[in-house]
């Protein structure tokens, strides 16, 4: 079958098009949502936990991407799971989710107290 053929083909110009207008949008609708929490924060004095939170979730992704360096060194980047790790990154690897656990943690605590106000 031909890729021009068939239903789903979207030329390149088209998906460079379509990724730079969805963009603005996603970035819209973040805002949307986030500035009135923002707003809240300020009333409940909640800025301590959802600093630790944000602060919580960016390390994870750091360590994350730290733990699964030599995969991606070996062009393995879609794997799942740290069964091709070494012990030292599979340790790295569990830490980040931990850390995730955490920030989802806190941040739903803040979320939960900004509803009440």
């Amino acid at each position: 079958m031909n890729k021009r053929n068939s239903d789903w083909y979207i030329p390149p110009d088209w998906r460079c098009l379509l990724a730079v207008s969805f963009l603005p949008a996603c970035i819209a609708i973040l805002a949307a949502m986030i500035l009135p929490l923002e707003a809240k924060l300020q009333t409940a004095n909640l800025w301590t936990l959802y600093g630790l939170g944000l602060c919580a979730g960016v390390a994870s992704v750091v360590m994350l991407l730290i733990a699964r360096k030599p995969l991606y060194k070996e062009r393995h980047f879609w794997t799942i799971g740290p069964k091709w790790l070494d012990r030292k990154h599979r340790r790295i690897y569990w830490l980040s989710y931990a850390f995730v656990a955490v920030s989802l943690l806190l941040l739903s605590v803040v979320w939960l107290r900004a509803r009440e106000i």
